[in-house]
């Protein structure tokens, strides 16, 4: 593979943003060309769905801490690459990369002064220990390195690992290799200062720079530790440790205490609002003593659950900034450390969800995204740290999940109906956007519409209606589209992960192509609140999200424009689950489906903690709860695609259906990529995952297929 460098931006950038001119027949060509012959997928691409593939999209979003610098990933025709901007101005490519053969680019971040820049190459982001993945299965695998790109644009490797992080004065890098961890001067070569059992997941820096917070899972308990570069006497200081997962350490500004959280998992999914799973806690660095701040009551909130990457942050005023659940939606609250006792007051609206925060560069204000006032539409806000209501940062046109700050400046992941997620910095009152990408020629993106379901238990179902152009003539075909996760929540423009970036893009082309698509957001998804998320009998506990499914299906055959023998369905990981349970259950109403590495037997070997009795019937509600056990009402056909390095979902779920169907007779057509992940690594598989599925539902509920 050919690795090139590119020099970083200078300051004086102009601001002129970079223009995506997107050609359908070339972009097309370029991912055609990369098919790997082995995967069998259609010769030829007539839909135009690689140039669309083939749009910029971003991922990774950093900021300095001291200068308006950003930094994030770019795919582009499949290709990943990491773009630098000083203040929203044109952004300079810093790699050269020229393949889309799965290495993956994460884990950017930017020296406080914005003039060194460390990320991973390789691997995978959720499984940072395990083997790198061999998507395009080079006959030598790649590693995963931790790289740094120079003042000078010089990269240079700091060895095997993850999870680099510099220290406040930008002289030092640490990163994790499973338990080991290294540090060194930046842009030099790292040593191995020590390894503890378990995987080191996160590492944190106090502000003086003289000791690392470490945080450190060994499965069954989570522990953090305290590193001090102290010749001779470099050995760890664990923090009072508990039968639990300790996690999320902040040092305060002053580095004389660290605030963490503490929580414990629910046994049962009965138990979730009983008990009191987590605590806010503090460490006395001098003293080495440890106090409970704060218990979540039982109740709404009683057990932790945040988004990745949200945590805990110190205000300027004393106050610890912490995610919380307690009326029921996730809100920001603020907890007077010297008080006695300290009581936490929310800050952010309630009836809606924040994603992502961050305090201003001063800690007086709250900066965070959240879909206040539309549960369907997310935005930036800015807020002080007080009672005064939030005024939103970006405009009502676009979606905005993620946020973080550069200096004075804030950055944002935008999207639109017809922008995937790119990177718009906020400064002085003005906004800069970096890139833009122009659709590519002969398509048209249209805004889907937002429909509520009211399932038969009352439940509000929120989806979004995606139409066929009006010259086409109906009845039509039908698809209901469902997301994984199963906490995810789909919206009406592009979504900020990549894999439901591209699912955006096929259902925008599955309706140009004259099917009626319904992407719904059925309950365990995030977005509608604790209740809807954790509402009652949800997967292995019963299924009843796949109520909300059924609806859909039925308020589809409900609409004139719909041919009621032409409905069809597709998703992916829990959505294959659901994909494969509509199949199973609902034949009658679903004449086909493409199921995603999906799963078809929910039951689990062992059930800790119940007795004989209990595990039986949890085992029997599982079973019920699962694709296969309805597999005597399936008839329709299916198509089943999975990469069989997935860690997610086990491959054998796949295997095992295809045995099932075919001691049946059912028909199914069935694909696998030697060597992908869950979320598939290279463009081209999903180009080729996602034409084998456009094949597959024509010539399934085209007119004359009816059943």
């Amino acid at each position: 593979m050919s690795r090139r460098t590119c020099s970083p931006p200078s300051p004086t950038q102009e601001s002129k943003p970079m223009t995506v001119r997107s050609s359908l027949l070339a972009a097309s060509a370029l991912l055609a060309a990369t098919i790997l012959p082995a995967h069998a997928a259609p010769a030829t691409d007539a839909t135009g769905l690689a140039a669309l593939l083939a749009m910029p999209y971003a991922n990774g979003l950093t900021g300095a801490a001291t200068a308006p610098r950003v930094a994030w990933v770019e795919r582009r025709n499949g290709i990943r690459n990491i773009l630098v901007s000083d203040g929203g101005a044109t952004p300079h490519r810093v790699t050269a990369y020229t393949q889309d053969d799965g290495t993956d680019l994460w884990g950017l971040t930017l020296s406080p002064d914005g003039r060194m820049l460390a990320f991973v190459e390789g691997g995978d982001p959720e499984y940072p220990d395990d083997a790198p993945p061999n998507a395009g299965n080079a006959p030598v695998p790649g590693k995963q390195t931790v790289r740094v790109v120079l003042p000078d644009g010089r990269i240079v490797t700091a060895g095997e690992g993850h999870a680099p992080t510099f220290s406040p004065d930008g002289r030092q890098l640490a990163f994790a290799h499973g338990g080991t961890l290294l540090v060194g001067r930046a842009g030099g070569v790292p040593r191995a200062v020590l390894t503890t059992p378990g995987a080191i997941t996160a590492l944190h820096w106090s502000p003086d720079g003289t000791r690392l917070a470490i945080e450190i899972d060994r499965g069954s308990h989570a522990l953090i530790a305290l590193w001090q570069d102290k010749p001779g006497n470099e050995a760890p200081v664990f923090l009072p440790a508990a039968l639990a997962q300790d996690q999320m350490p902040a040092f305060s500004p002053d580095g004389r205490s660290i605030a963490f959280v503490r929580a414990r998992t629910p046994l049962l999914t009965a138990e979730r609002g009983k008990g009191h799973f987590w605590s806010i806690q503090t460490y006395d660095i001098a003293t080495g003593t440890e106090r409970t701040l704060w218990t979540a009551p039982e109740g709404a909130g009683s057990r932790f659950w945040a988004p990745e990457g949200i945590g805990l942050t110190w205000s300027g005023d004393g106050r610890l900034i912490f995610p919380w659940e307690g009326s029921g939606w996730l809100r920001l609250c603020a907890l007077p450390v010297a008080a006695s006792p300290p009581t936490p007051h929310c800050l952010t609206p309630d009836d809606a969800e924040i994603a992502t925060y961050r305090l201003s560069a001063d800690r007086t204000h709250l900066l965070y995204t959240a879909n206040s006032g539309d549960l369907d539409h997310w935005r930036a806000w800015s807020q002080p740290l007080d009672d005064t209501p939030a005024t939103p940062l970006t405009a009502e046109d676009e979606q905005v999940t993620i946020l973080t700050t550069a200096g004075q400046a804030i950055a944002v992941m935008a999207t639109g109906i017809a922008q995937p997620a790119h990177p718009v910095v906020l400064q002085n009152g003005g906004r800069r956007v970096p890139v833009t990408a122009t659709v590519p020629d002969g398509f048209t993106f249209t805004a889907p519409q937002i429909v509520h379901i009211h399932g038969a238990d009352g439940y509000d179902i929120h989806g979004q209606l995606f139409l066929p152009p009006a010259t086409t003539p109906g009845p039509h075909p039908a698809l209901i589209f469902v997301h994984g996760g199963p906490e995810r929540q789909m919206l009406p423009a592009f979504n900020a992960m990549g894999y439901y970036s591209n699912a955006y893009i096929m259902n925008q082309l599955l309706a140009a192509r004259g099917y009626v698509v319904l992407s719904v957001n059925y309950r365990s998804g995030t977005g509608y609140g604790l209740a809807f998320r954790d509402a009652p009998g949800i997967g292995r506990a019963g299924a009843s999200e796949y109520g909300d499914v059924h609806a859909a299906g039925l308020y589809l055959r409900a609409r004139p424009d719909v041919a009621p023998a032409r409905i069809g369905i597709w998703g992916g990981s829990w959505g294959g689950y659901l994909t494969a349970l509509a199949l199973a259950r609902d034949s009658a109403l679903f004449a086909a489906g493409a199921d995603f590495h999906g799963v078809h037997d929910l039951t689990e070997p062992d059930h800790p903690g119940l007795s004989p009795e209990e595990k039986q019937q949890a085992r029997d509600t599982e079973w019920r709860s699962s694709p296969a056990a309805d597999i005597a009402h399936w008839q329709a056909p299916v198509l089943l695609i999975h990469g069989d390095d997935d860690h997610n979902v086990e491959f054998e779920q796949s295997t095992l259906l295809a045995r099932m169907l075919t001691a049946r007779n059912i028909p199914f057509e069935d694909h696998i990529f030697p060597g992908e992940r869950h979320a598939f690594l290279r463009t081209q598989d999903w180009l080729a995952a996602y034409l084998w599925t456009l094949h597959f539902l024509d010539a399934h509920l085209s007119a004359g297929h009816e059943h």
